[in-house]
């Protein structure tokens, strides 16, 4: 069954934006059609995308490159995203009192925020992050701390999502956060065949990071790190808690208040997304596979991967393959 309800996502255009920060994500939101499937099942069809200046303000982009925009208007958006901005004013941005309410008002509204790279000034700006994680890019972030010292800056993170708003440091995350969207709304299948066609990378962050620490806890974080580059080794609870130097029962209680799950969830989410990008692009056999990403058997690796996406690994190579 197809259903027809779109999805509402409005770019809010500063001047001095980056345009490839708009028209990427427009162009692959706007191409979703193509990649839909009735079977999907999903309670969105596609995108409505909006551009909306601000007031007395032309929409204006570095590239000099002209877009159609227009006012701000009253509907409810699903998503909002806000461009990076080449040389983000700080001091103008907190006197767009009004668009700054507007922000607040969508937010409030269920809407999902979204600050790709710089654009987050304006996030925090309408005190969106006060309280909460943010990521910024590298290059601004003495400047984002200097006016905005009451945000938890995660610089070392490229992604951040906290109620509801999610921030950006780079090129990869927005692309990646992106994929994201589509993903949430639209579900799995849309996305890999959309990730397939544009060539892009599928990223541990979709059932990675979207775990990641929810608060600022390096025994946490450490522990997260030992888990992504030692996924294929026979890791446990207690050997973790061993090379951390914190007792067992001490680290599941952090992990688990801080990610939402166990460190041997987390573990086998990081072996089954590497696994699946593997059924995709390699040639390796099912049980190489499962050797190679650390599963004692194919048979527990069967287990696992259909238990989280719904087909074994063999019907999902074969799902994949018949989409090329």
């Amino acid at each position: 069954m197809k259903f027809d309800k779109k999805i509402k996502c409005a770019f809010l255009i500063p001047e001095d934006a980056w345009l490839s920060t708009i028209m990427t994500p427009a162009e692959i939101y706007s191409a979703l059609d193509f990649f839909w499937r009735p079977a999907y099942n999903a309670e969105y069809s596609s995108f409505e995308i909006s551009y909306f200046n601000l007031p007395n303000q032309k929409a204006s982009n570095f590239s000099g490159l002209r877009l159609e925009t227009s006012e701000i208007d009253d509907r409810q958006y699903d998503i909002i995203k806000i461009p990076a901005l080449w040389r983000p004013d700080t001091t103008k941005i907190l006197q767009s009192k009004s668009t700054l309410d507007w922000l607040v008002k969508q937010h409030a509204g269920g809407a999902i925020l979204i600050g790709l790279i710089t654009g987050q000034f304006y996030l925090a700006a309408a005190g969106l992050l006060d309280n909460n994680e943010a990521t910024i890019h590298r290059a601004f972030k003495k400047s984002f701390e200097h006016h905005f010292p009451h945000i938890n800056l995660r610089s070392q993170l490229t992604i951040t999502e906290s109620n509801s708003v999610i921030c950006t440091s780079g090129t990869r995350s927005s692309i990646e956060v992106m994929m994201m969207i589509i993903e949430r709304f639209c579900g799995k299948e849309a996305v890999q065949l959309c990730a397939k066609y544009y060539e892009f990378q599928e990223s541990d962050w979709f059932e990675g990071q979207r775990m990641e620490s929810n608060q600022s806890d390096l025994l946490v974080d450490a522990a997260i790190e030992k888990i992504r580059f030692q996924y294929n080794k026979e890791l446990s609870l207690n050997y973790l808690a061993e090379i951390l130097n914190v007792s067992p029962r001490n680290l599941s209680r952090r992990f688990q208040k801080s990610t939402g799950t166990t460190t041997m969830k987390y573990l086998q989410k990081q072996r089954l997304q590497i696994a699946k990008q593997l059924l995709s692009n390699s040639s390796l056999s099912i049980e190489q596979i499962a050797q190679q990403v650390g599963f004692s058997s194919a048979s527990v690796f069967g287990r696992g991967f259909r238990s989280d996406y719904g087909k074994s690994p063999l019907q999902y190579r074969k799902y994949i393959l018949s989409q090329s």
